[in-house]
């Protein structure tokens, strides 16, 4: 028997992520953006990025519609010339004088968190679904324990050469980036559980010790690679032993053992990016709809390798193309699942109060952070 032609169509459940954009498209912006930006030493930058941003968002296509970005590029040159400003401060402080450099440290501790928690209000409430804006709720007092010490890692090394430059004081605020797992992690974690679309909060399923736990993975494989390049190196020496001349022979352990840790090191951080994204982006959801991301680590470093090579044989002009190549495999590993259909989460949503959708500071300062 057959279905009649009036029987009911049943809306798929699962959307993933498109991209329609293309290389060749992207090169005739960048290559515009670029000779308009030289041309106005940078004060173009800001419109250079808002053109990027809307090819790359009304481009990505989820379930029919696409996205769009309508930040104000002035907003941004506000913040690119703040933020140069206060680069400036930091690197010329000191030479004044001992106070003008304290007080510097002591704004940039005090203001960077502030900052980075206006960025990600700023770029998610421009960017735009449907008519309906996404929006980040994240406090001021979370932002700060979140961002404080990673900006403190930042900044105080050269402040303690300043004030100390003969302590052995100096060297142990190093000692801060044994924690940098935990610290992207609770980053990580901020951005995600504070998400919204319209007014619907975002739920975070994960925590900072689970997004943590890539970094684990590679310290642990990276132990293993030591262990094993120690033994390489002993054999190395064993074999040359007693010999009056050492052979090619002798060192082809110790030389697989340096192409080991060269992979290593070359491995990890595509290996910890795609991991420590997958794992946030599919720990997020929003009521009616979970987020899925599956990318993989040996195709997204054979991407990057191939990028990386065709932008230095063709002097920069392939970048174009491999940020393309980038998006374009990232978005691709993303799917939406609505199991009550998605049209009717969206619908749920609603536009936020005027005064929910974004803070002055945050439209003022015009600063983006990617994550």
């Amino acid at each position: 028997m057959h279905a009649s032609d009036d029987s009911p169509v049943h809306e798929p459940t699962s959307h993933g992520l498109s991209f329609s954009g293309s290389g060749a498209e992207y090169f005739r912006i960048w290559i515009v953006n670029l000779l308009l930006t030289v041309a106005t030493l940078g004060i173009y930058s800001a419109w250079a990025k808002t053109r990027r941003l809307q090819y790359f968002y009304r481009n990505t296509q989820l379930a029919g519609a696409g996205f769009d970005f309508r930040g104000d590029p002035k907003a941004i040159l506000r913040g690119r010339i703040l933020a140069v400003a206060l680069l400036a401060a930091y690197h010329y402080a000191f030479g004044f004088s001992l106070k003008v450099g304290v007080v510097t440290v002591a704004l940039l501790l005090a203001g960077l968190p502030f900052m980075m928690r206006s960025a990600l209000r700023f770029r998610l409430s421009n960017t735009v679904y449907r008519g309906l804006p996404f929006g980040f709720a994240g406090g001021i007092k979370e932002a700060y324990i979140v961002y404080f010490v990673p900006v403190a890692i930042f900044v105080l090394p050269g402040a303690l050469v300043a004030l100390m430059p003969q302590s052995p004081f100096v060297g142990t605020i190093f000692l801060l980036y044994l924690c940098w797992p935990l610290m992207h992690g609770a980053m990580k974690a901020y951005q995600h559980k504070h998400l919204m679309a319209g007014d619907q909060h975002a739920a975070f399923g994960s925590d900072t010790a689970g997004l943590a736990k890539p970094y684990v993975r590679a310290f642990l494989i990276g132990l293993g690679v030591i262990v094993v390049v120690g033994l390489a190196i002993g054999l190395s020496v064993f074999l040359a032993r007693g010999q009056k001349s050492a052979t090619f022979v002798s060192f082809i352990p110790a030389i697989l053992a340096i192409v080991a840790m060269y992979l290593y090191v070359l491995l990890m951080g595509p290996y910890i990016l795609v991991r420590m994204n997958n794992l946030a982006w599919s720990a997020t959801s929003f009521p009616g709809i979970r987020i899925t991301c599956a990318m993989r680590t040996w195709p997204y470093l054979r991407l990057q390798t191939v990028n990386v090579l065709l932008t230095l044989l063709t002097f920069g002009l392939f970048r174009p193309f491999a940020v393309v190549r980038t998006w374009k495999y990232r978005v691709a590993h993303i799917t939406v699942d609505a199991p009550d259909g998605f049209e009717q989460a969206v619908l749920a949503a609603r536009r936020p109060p005027a005064a929910a959708a974004g803070d002055g500071v945050a439209d003022f300062l015009g600063v983006d952070l990617s994550w």
